[in-house]
């Protein structure tokens, strides 16, 4: 099991960090491109954003979780006297924070991640309400925060991968 864990080290951080670049890259790169956009297209170009970014952020996030929380449990399981409980609790915290993910965008952005959602499958004039554009800029901060909370995550599991 031994030789097992510089490569669940490894996997979990690249995936981290992918999980992290990623829903970074979104806010930082391409959702600015977007706001120059009238209504309509710009509700369209979001939900192609989202959709799109959807399985492989979340995949990649949740399996780097699973990878942290695994070295976690096998950093308990050392002969005694060896266990490091602080290098257990670091990669316990790095998969905390990367299953973050899933309830901060349920109950943190969900209600405008909905509101968007309908907005862009619905009618013209469903996109041409006042307050669309300010819903998409919401968006944009939220997950801004959401990609700092993966990158925190991806952070505290190089933390715990070095500092043994």
């Amino acid at each position: 099991m031994d030789k097992l864990m510089p490569a669940l080290q490894t996997y979990s951080i690249l995936a981290a960090a992918m999980a992290a670049g990623a829903n970074l890259s979104t806010s930082i790169i391409t959702f600015p491109a977007l706001r120059h956009a009238p209504d309509q297209l710009l509700l369209t170009q979001w939900q192609t954003l989202y959709d799109s970014g959807l399985v492989p952020v979340v995949t990649t996030a949740l399996s780097s979780a699973a990878g942290f929380a695994a070295l976690a449990y096998r950093t308990s399981l050392a002969p005694a006297g060896t266990v490091s409980t602080s290098q257990r609790n670091w990669y316990a915290a790095a998969a905390v924070a990367m299953l973050g993910l899933a309830p901060y965008t349920r109950i943190v952005m969900g209600g405008t991640i909905d509101e968007l959602s309908r907005r862009a499958k619905a009618r013209k004039e469903e996109s041409e309400k006042a307050d669309t554009r300010a819903l998409v800029e919401q968006w944009g901060t939220l997950n801004l925060w959401r990609g700092m909370l993966l990158l925190m995550g991806t952070g505290v599991g190089v933390w715990a991968s070095v500092a043994a």
